[in-house]
């Protein structure tokens, strides 16, 4: 069958406007593995149907992968050992997997690693599919160091697994959601960082739903330097490392220190002045010579669908009728 690399309907979100590098619908099996291989690790399909429904999305981050893949049809995926690659998988429906040879597997309702030291037999939900992530090794050695304030870079072989939290597969959402929504209007500078800080968030959600031996140090942070220096730097493209360099400390440190002086975390801080600050240009702005979308971008604010929701709840009313001096 015939396929082109184009936008289309993935997830459950229409691509129009869509960071996606590919989006592809097929019914050949060796298509859609093609795909996803491409992006992710080398694997295997294998399936007793004559075709598929299939549909694969990739969105493309800095050094990162998130790739959603559904087979449209019952299949075994064969993948071999990963090596010195991370490659994590959360199904989006019930999955069985299994390592190399043993005669049992597990079935996952969360995300799990394939096996860095052994192949991978995985059963997807035909109709549900998958998201695949696959990242850069020293990148995510890097952030690792960072979220967890550990001395050393851990390799990824160190990691033992993912625990059982609802954390990687919201985070997953959440950037495949703006992802596959962005308004095609949306200025270049605020794509690029925002495309940073989309990796930023899945590296983080996958260290932090990974199992560890080692433990997280404690010590005090200064919230109420992040505090101002948000306040300053809120019109930029911020991410969590940037929050936690500012204070010296790991992500995971700041983040638990953030919540425990102001009971919200450090993304709804940095949204919370981002909004304030659009309240005020918007009610100060003319309407006659100023857009909604306009004030929003020069708050550092990229998705204006998400905007509009968090503003309404926010104060309310919605931004074009503060604009208009309606509220």
């Amino acid at each position: 069958m015939a396929y082109l690399c184009r936008r289309g309907d993935i997830f459950g979100h229409s691509a129009r406007g869509s960071l996606l590098d590919c989006s592809v619908r097929s019914s050949n099996r060796s298509v859609l593995r093609d795909e996803v291989a491409a992006r992710t690790t080398p694997h295997e399909v294998h399936t007793t149907v004559g075709s598929l429904n299939g549909q694969v999305g990739a969105l493309s981050l800095p050094t990162s992968r998130l790739v959603f893949v559904r087979y449209g049809g019952d299949v075994v995926v064969e993948a071999p050992a990963t090596g010195d690659r991370l490659v994590a998988t959360v199904p989006l429906g019930p999955m069985h997997a299994r390592e190399g040879r043993r005669p049992h597997g597990q079935t996952h309702s969360s995300g799990f690693l394939l096996s860095q030291r052994d192949s991978t037999v995985m059963r997807p939900d035909p109709w549900r599919g998958a998201l695949v992530i696959a990242s850069n090794p020293q990148r995510l050695a890097e952030h690792t160091a960072l979220v967890l304030d550990d001395g050393r870079v851990d390799a990824p072989e160190e990691i033992a697994g993912l625990a059982d939290s609802p954390l990687l597969e919201r985070a997953c959402r959440n950037i495949w959601s703006i992802a596959t929504t962005l308004p095609e209007e949306t200025p270049e500078p605020l794509i690029e960082g925002l495309m940073s800080a989309l990796e930023e968030q899945l590296l983080t959600a996958l260290i932090l739903a990974a199992r560890r031996a080692h433990g997280v140090g404690t010590g005090d942070v200064r919230v109420d330097d992040l505090m101002g220096w948000l306040i300053e730097n809120y019109t930029s493209p911020v991410t969590l490392s940037d929050m936690a360099q500012v204070v010296g400390v790991s992500i995971r440190r700041m983040q638990d220190a953030v919540r425990n002086a102001t009971g919200r975390t450090p993304t709804e801080l940095l949204r919370e002045i981002r909004l304030d600050a659009a309240h005020r240009g918007l009610r100060d702005a003319d309407a006659h010579v100023t857009t909604v979308a306009a004030v929003a971008h020069s708050c550092g604010i990229a998705h204006l669908g998400r905007f509009a929701i968090q503003y309404r709840e926010r104060y309310g009313c919605s931004p074009s009728k503060t604009l208009h001096g309606d509220c």
